[in-house]
C-alpha cells in the first residue's frame, strides 16, 4: 500500500447522495473503497444533520462508514459554510493539517470554504454544474478523484533542488536536462521541448506542460508552502506588457487550484530587457551578447504601486519555468522583501546547474520597490548558495508518470 501525504478527503453530501443503480453511484462507491484501501479517511459535510433516510441511502449505496460527518451543529459559534471553522472541525477531529486534505464539492459555498482555508479543491461535475464565479479543477466522475490522488498526491513532496533561507524558499521540480515519458509525439520528451521550444507533448490525454505545472503546485501544497489567500505572480517576460506564452498554463493551474489569487500586475516589466536565455546562448556560441546582470532586472521590473502597504501579511508565490543562477527570482525576492512581504516562495519546473546566487543590496534603503531603479551591479553583493540536491527526483517522477500511462493503457 502506498502511504499518501494526503490523509483525508472531504465530500459535500450532495456529491455522494446519488441515485442507486446509476454509474455515478457505482463509481462513488468504488472511489470510497479505494480511499479506504489506500489508508485515507473520508468525511461528509452537510449543513443540516443527515436524515435517517439519507443514512439508509448511504448504506444501500454500499459505501464504507465515513470517518467523520460534520454538520453546522459541530461548528464553533454555528458558523456557516464558507468559514474555515468547518475545515478546523476536520483537522481537530482527525488530528490532521489543512494541507493533508482534499475537498470535493459542488456548490459555491464548498468552493469558498476551501478558499478561505487554503485547502486543495475539486469540483464534482457529476453532481452539479460549475457555479458561476468559481474557478477550480474539475472531476467529471468520481474515478477522476481517485486518479488525481494517485497521480499528484501519492508521494511526499519531491524536488530536485531546494533552498530555504530566512523568509524565503526556492524549489525546482527537476533538473533542466530531465527526460520524462510521454504518449506523443514520441515515447519521451525533454523539459525544453515544452517550455523552450513550445512543442505539443501529450502524457495520456493531457498536455505535458499542464501535468508538470500541477506537480509543482501539488508538491508546494503538500509541503505547506501555500497557505490560505496567497498571491501568485509570474516573473514577467523580457518584453514589457507581455506574459510569457509558455507560462500561460501556470496562470490557469494556479487559478484553478488556488482560487484565482493570481496577480498579473504585482510584478511589472516597465521597460524591455534582454532575453536572458537568448543572451546566454549567444555567449555560449562566442557571439556578441548584451549585459544580463541583475541591474538589467532592477532597471526594468518593479512592483505594482497599488500593492504598497498590502503585502505584510501575505505569502507571495513567484513562478517561472527555469532558473539558472536565479537572477530574475532574486530580483523578485528583493522587491517583495523591500515591500515587507511576510513570506516568499519561488517555484520553477527546471533548474540549470547546481548553484543559486543570492543577491543583496549594499544599501537596502536605495531600493524603492514600487518604481524603476537606477541600480548598477556595484550596488549588489553576491553569495553563492548550493541548493540541496535530490538525484532521485527525476526517477520518482518518471516512474509515477509511467505508472499513470500504464494504468490508462496508453
Amino acid at each position: 500500500m502506498v502511504v499518501m501525504p494526503a490523509k483525508a478527503v472531504i465530500f459535500d453530501y450532495k456529491t455522494l447522495i446519488l441515485r442507486l443503480g446509476t454509474s455515478a453511484a457505482a463509481d462513488a462507491a468504488a472511489l470510497l473503497h479505494s480511499l479506504a484501501a489506500q489508508g485515507l479517511q473520508w468525511c461528509i459535510f452537510s449543513t443540516e444533520p443527515l436524515s435517517p433516510a439519507q443514512k439508509e441511502q448511504i448504506q444501500q449505496l454500499g459505501y464504507p462508514t465515513p470517518s467523520l460527518v460534520v454538520d453546522q451543529s459541530h461548528i464553533a459559534d454555528g458558523k456557516r459554510r464558507g468559514s474555515p471553522a468547518w475545515i478546523d472541525a476536520v483537522t481537530t477531529a482527525l488530528h490532521l493539517k489543512r494541507h493533508e486534505l482534499l475537498y470535493i464539492g459542488c456548490t459555491a459555498m464548498d468552493w469558498r470554504t476551501a478558499i478561505n482555508s487554503g485547502v486543495m479543491y475539486q469540483h464534482a461535475a457529476w453532481a452539479a454544474s460549475m457555479p458561476a464565479g468559481t474557478t477550480s479543477l474539475v472531476a467529471r466522475a468520481p474515478g477522476d478523484v481517485d486518479r488525481f490522488l494517485k497521480m499528484f498526491l501519492c508521494g511526499d513532496p519531491s524536488w530536485s533542488h531546494r533552498t530555504d533561507q530566512g523568509n524565503w524558499s526556492l524549489r525546482s521540480l527537476l533538473p533542466a536536462s530531465a527526460r520524462l515519458p510521454s504518449t506523443s509525439p514520441g515515447p519521451t520528451f525533454k523539459l525544453q521541448d515544452v517550455f523552450t521550444y513550445n512543442k505539443k507533448v501529450q502524457i495520456g490525454d493531457a498536455d505535458a506542460r499542464s501535468i508538470l505545472m500541477l506537480y509543482v503546485l501539488a508538491n508546494a501544497y503538500l509541503e505547506d508552502l501555500i497557505p490560505a489567500n496567497p498571491y501568485f505572480c509570474i516573473y514577467p517576460s523580457s518584453t514589457s506588457g507581455q506574459v510569457s506564452e509558455r507560462l500561460q498554463t501556470y496562470l490557469d493551474k494556479a487559478a484553478a487550484l488556488f482560487h484565482g489569487y493570481y496577480r498579473e500586475d504585482l510584478l511589472i516589466r516597465a521597460a524591455d530587457a534582454p532575453d536572458t536565455s537568448l543572451e546566454r546562448w549567444k555567449a555560449s556560441q562566442g557571439k556578441s551578447a548584451q549585459d544580463i546582470s541583475i541591474a538589467t532586472q532592477a532597471q526594468t521590473v518593479h512592483l505594482g504601486p497599488k500593492y504598497r502597504g498590502k503585502l505584510a501579511t501575505k505569502t507571495v508565490v513567484v513562478l517561472d519555468d527555469f532558473t539558472t543562477h536565479g537572477m530574475s527570482l532574486e530580483w523578485a525576492r528583493l522587491l517583495l522583501s523591500a515591500a515587507g512581504t511576510r513570506r516568499i516562495v519561488m517555484l520553477t519546473v527546471g533548474k540549470y546547474g547546481s548553484r543559486h546566487t543570492r543577491y543583496d543590496l549594499k544599501d537596502p534603503s536605495a531600493l524603492d520597490p514600487f518604481r524603476l531603479n537606477a541600480l548598477t551591479p556595484e550596488n549588489f553583493t553576491t553569495t553563492v548558495v548550493t541548493p540541496v540536491y535530490d538525484p532521485q527526483a527525476q526517477d520518482r517522477l518518471y516512474q509515477r508518470l509511467a505508472a499513470a500511462l500504464d494504468a490508462s493503457g496508453t
